[in-house]
């Protein structure tokens, strides 16, 4: 036995590992593969990891498992905790809402010699935290110690952390739980001893606490170092109503106080992976992230939620939602004294639930084209994983796009192409997206696994790959014979086409304001767009500007303040923060999100407001929001040669006291402003004044 200990502490070198993953519920029920292989377990839990989970779950199963439903995909092992429920008075039970579980692998404590040498949880390794039967906090227990690292109550592995909006210490009990408005976490420290003999023990005794559980050292008896688990388990107490009706939140077996908590891990672990990670992933100033391990990150399933989602109950009894009693024979038992074997089996005379034992399957492997390999219909070549999310107005792949049901690679490409475009790509699952043209601004990766942003599974095919939020996987069919189609529009073929020049009179691009825009006057949008045509639509104006590929807006200053501020001059939009192709002209740039192109119109004669015009007087600008009505409400016309004058005549003829001249060619008269119409006698702004139509040269 000395020289099979030996062999294994020569696998690995003194570490620190540190690392935290986030798993989502694979399995909910009377599901105890640890304790009760192969029959009903007594009461129902919430399980974590591998696919395969269920009551004849073995460690060969568990890594044949399809998917996994924790963020590192080999690692296959299940998790699991007891359900939490809410007793109501009516003697009903409420399903306490599940946010998933972190689970944190800690390089912590020492060897009985003093090493820091750890060992990965071996192939059939399991083991079970916490007594399942404890009412109270049970101080008798301790770890082992000595006189350098003192003993601690085996209690302590177990804390709950209220998160209300103030978070007060932790507590070994459950206690007042409806403050938790921002949840209830239940945590857990997993033994981090091992005998080195035993997989399993029924009695747990083939694993033991650190001396101070989350740390300290390991007792002669268990000499070998293993890596440190501390589960986060998540309730969403805030989501159960009307707890001010006399219940109480309970755990499955029965447990009202929280000390019975209790946490089981059975490995699931890939081999070599785990090695790796448990040798190199040293982050003892880090902050336990995945991406701080290259090998976790490479095999991480940023889509574990979506790729994996919960299995169908394998127990024909309910545990989910509104149940009438707790799932088995259960019994609450408040304590102090421990919940007893008949309070929580059930007779041999009771009606039992039908068991659907999983399957072992084999894993897909999640198909990995490399770059230019023909993948899905023929002559299609892989391009990679385009990041769709580069502050382009466009796609990655964006002329056309649809969803198709049950997405697969071929029913993509086969849509893309019998529209006339060589270009298709698959996005977030069920996204379809076909062009003539990759966006030049995409940014790719060559790989397909799971650690780039192309990470969801395909629902027609969970071999493939279908993208993943805003990334794309991108193919080309490069049949020689394909006939592409010449329709451009919404295309990333525009961004092929040069840049016109942006002229002398081009004064740059210019970030918005938070409440203001650079350009306050006139404005329009169109779907055809052009700097062209936004110049003649300002033509009365000093300034002109395009933004977000269809939209002009005009003015006589250029606004300040409020954030306003000239980002370039650039006339390449490729490095510009103006770089939106107009939508009317692709061989000009409209602005960008945010931003517009402004540029200075040299036929620009500078408006002044006419004095007098007969017995007229000038008095300041009035608004005219129109509220109720106009702002002078007596008489209007409208013509192309107005003036100053020729509105004076029209409303002098009619006897009224005020005229007034807006948008170039309307003339409005009236006796009176109304009060109703909402209109304020302001300063004129020079921004948007606006010459006469009949004054015009």
């Amino acid at each position: 036995m000395s020289s099979f200990l030996f062999n294994i502490l020569l696998l690995v070198s003194s570490v620190d590992a540190f690392w935290r993953m986030n798993c989502n519920i694979i399995q909910i029920g009377r599901v105890d593969p640890i304790i009760n292989p192969g029959a009903l377990a007594q009461h129902a839990h919430t399980i974590s990891g591998g696919s395969n989970v269920g009551v004849n779950a073995t460690y060969q199963s568990l890594v044949n498992s399809a998917c996994n439903s924790c963020e590192i995909f080999p690692d296959k092992s299940a998790y699991w905790t007891p359900n939490l429920y809410y007793a109501r008075p009516n003697g009903s039970f409420e399903e306490v809402y599940h946010q998933g579980s972190v689970i944190y692998y800690l390089g912590r404590g020492y060897a009985p010699d003093g090493s820091q040498k750890i060992t990965p949880f071996p192939k059939g390794f399991q083991m079970v935290s916490g007594n399942k039967s404890n009412r109270r906090y049970n101080a008798t227990g301790n770890t082992w110690g000595n006189a350098t690292y003192l003993p601690r109550p085996l209690q302590d592995a177990i804390s709950y952390a209220c998160l209300s909006e103030v978070i007060g210490p932790e507590t070994p009990n459950l206690v007042n739980v409806p403050s938790c408005i921002n949840g209830l976490r239940a945590q857990i420290h997993f033994q981090s001893c091992w005998d080195g003999r035993n997989l399993y023990k029924s009695d747990n005794s083939h694993v033991a606490y650190l001396s101070d559980i989350d740390n300290g050292v390991c007792p002669p008896t268990h000499p070998i170092l293993l890596p440190h688990i501390f589960m986060e388990t998540n309730y969403a107490v805030r989501l159960t109503k009307n707890t001010d009706d006399g219940g109480r939140f309970v755990f499955s077996m029965g447990d009202p106080t929280g000390y019975g908590f209790h946490g089981d891990f059975q490995n699931g672990w890939d081999v070599a992976l785990q090695k790796n990670a448990v040798q190199n992933c040293i982050s003892d100033t880090g902050f336990g992230t995945i991406e701080e391990c290259p090998i976790l990150q490479a095999n991480r399933n940023t889509q574990f939620g979506i790729n994996c989602p919960e299995m169908p109950p394998q127990i024909g009894e309910p545990a989910r939602g509104m149940i009438d009693k707790l799932p088995g024979c259960i019994r609450i038992t408040e304590g102090p004294g421990s919940a007893t074997a008949a309070d929580m089996e059930c007779p041999a005379n009771a009606p039992r639930p039908s068991i659907t034992r999983t399957i072992d399957s084999t894993p897909l492997p999640t198909a990995n084209p490399a770059i230019g390999q023909t993948f899905g219909n023929a002559f299609n070549e892989y391009v990679g994983c385009g990041n769709d999310s580069t502050g382009s107005p466009l796609r990655t792949l964006n002329a056309i796009g649809t969803k198709i049901a049950n997405m697969t690679v071929e029913k993509c490409q086969d849509f893309c192409n019998s529209k006339g475009y060589r270009l298709s790509g698959v996005e977030y699952r069920s996204e379809c997206w076909c062009d003539l043209s990759v966006n030049p601004t995409a940014q790719f990766y060559a790989g397909v696994n799971m650690s780039t942003g192309c990470s969801m599974t395909c629902p027609g095919n969970p071999v493939q790959l279908c993208g993943g939020p805003n990334y794309m996987n991108v193919y080309n069919n490069t049949d020689p014979n394909f006939v592409e189609t010449n329709n451009t529009d919404n295309s990333n073929y525009q961004l092929t086409v040069p840049v016109a020049p942006y002229g002398s009179n081009y004064q740059g691009c210019y970030a918005e304001g938070r409440s203001g825009r650079v350009l306050a006057g006139m404005s329009k949008a169109d779907d055809k767009m052009s700097v062209s045509s936004c110049a003649a639509y300002c033509q009365d104006y000093k300034y002109y500007g395009t933004e977000f590929g269809s939209q002009c807006f005009c003015s006589n200053v250029i606004s300040s303040g409020n954030g306003i501020r000239r980002l370039d001059t650039l006339p390449e939009p490729r490095y510009s923060s103006c770089n939106y192709r107009c939508k009317g002209n692709f061989s000009e740039v409209c602005g960008g999100s945010g931003t517009i192109n402004v540029w200075e119109n040299k036929d620009y004669i500078p408006v002044v407001v006419q004095q007098s015009a007969g017995n007229y007087k000038a008095k300041q600008c009035l608004t005219d929001p129109g509220i109720n009505g106009r702002a002078l409400q007596g008489a209007a016309t409208a013509a192309d040669d107005m003036t100053p004058d020729k509105c004076e005549n029209f409303c002098k003829e009619r006897n009224f006291k005020y005229f007034g001249l807006e948008f170039a060619r309307e003339c409005y008269c009236s006796s009176e402003i109304s009060k109703e119409s909402g209109a304020q006698q302001i300063a004129c702004p020079v921004e948007k004044l606006m010459p006469c139509a009949g004054n015009k040269p």
